[in-house]
């Protein structure tokens, strides 16, 4: 069963390039956030590593419209981990160059030599269709998240430990920061952190997760993390209840226990019945309904009383108790 962001990754890798600039931008992305420029026999070409198969139409696509080429596929070998599978792309070198500059992957300097950029070309996001198409790129290449949907079952005690978190590793810091604006621009705020000397952008609230993920185009991906939320908010609001009752029945039976010992030391000392009338009736009571809290209690006397006076009467009969132990 596929992962909750492998299968938002597939709705929006399923969602339709219109534009040219969106191509541009689409691939740009992909290629800034998981490839590599390589050099064999004095001859440049891009390799990308994705775990996501479909991804290879889509850039063979873009490929054969607008560059007239097709790229090669091939699996990689991991011996260490079979866990999940690896895949390279590799554009031939016929078209590297040329893409390096359409793609704004390249700037040049001052002194006139050609230069890797590691930021987001303004040219490439242009139009807010572009930008769209850019972040779209930057999530199938780079995204992961921890969220976990999960089928629950009718026990309350079955807890989801997983939060709300989607985060996109960069390998560049300017990168990072142009791509905190970029969401910025679609009010989305995200904030950068550095782990393993890899800058990482990330959100951790569930709103701008499901903004994020609209945007993108993974809308089924959006309704399953609404409805977890949904599913999590009222299981909390249970457990929460569930809790509070069980703290006020410990509570009931703690007090009424210390009662019914106080009770038994009066009388096996001086007798209940050497109480005056309204202790006495509340012995009685207390003997016959040992596990009533003090609001059935006071439906239970013969005088109108309140829950505070019923508790009043008990500390009355707790500290004689206290004073008999002493004596004795």
């Amino acid at each position: 069963m596929a992962s909750f962001v492998m299968s938002a990754k597939m709705e929006a890798l399923s969602e339709t390039i219109q534009n040219d600039c969106c191509a541009m931008a689409f691939l740009s992305a992909i290629i800034k956030c998981s490839g590599n420029l390589n050099l064999t026999n004095g001859k440049r070409y891009i390799e990308i590593t994705t775990e996501i198969v479909a991804l290879y139409p889509k850039i063979n696509e873009i490929l054969e419209q607008y560059y007239g080429c097709e790229a090669n596929f091939e699996e990689v070998k991991d011996e260490i981990s079979t866990k999940q599978k690896h895949y390279k792309i590799i554009i031939p070198y016929l078209v590297t160059d040329r893409l390096l500059e359409d793609l704004g992957l390249t700037e040049i300097l001052s002194d006139g030599t050609v230069s890797f950029y590691n930021g987001i070309m303004p040219f490439i996001i242009e139009s807010d269709c572009c930008k769209r198409s850019y972040i779209r790129g930057a999530f199938l290449a780079c995204a992961t998240s921890n969220i976990v949907i999960k089928n629950y079952s009718n026990s309350l005690n079955q807890k989801n430990t997983s939060g709300y978190h989607l985060e996109f590793v960069f390998n560049f810091e300017k990168l990072a920061e142009d791509f905190v604006e970029l969401l910025k621009f679609f009010e989305i705020p995200a904030k950068i952190t550095i782990r393993k000397n890899s800058p990482i952008v990330y959100l951790k609230e569930y709103q701008l997760i499901c903004d994020a993920l609209a945007l993108v185009g993974a809308n089924k991906a959006v309704l399953l993390l609404q409805n977890e939320a949904a599913i999590r908010d009222v299981r909390n609001n249970v457990n929460r209840q569930v809790n509070c009752f069980n703290a006020n029945l410990n509570k009931t039976v703690n007090a009424a226990v210390k009662q019914l010992e106080a009770i038994k030391t009066i009388q096996n000392t001086i007798g209940i019945e050497n109480l005056n009338s309204g202790l006495y009736e509340l012995c009685l009571i207390r003997l016959a309904n040992p596990e009533e809290n003090l609001e059935n209690l006071t439906k239970l006397y013969s005088e109108n009383i309140s829950k505070s006076g019923i508790n009043h009467r008990f500390k009355k009969l707790e500290k004689i108790a206290e004073q008999l132990k002493k004596n004795q």
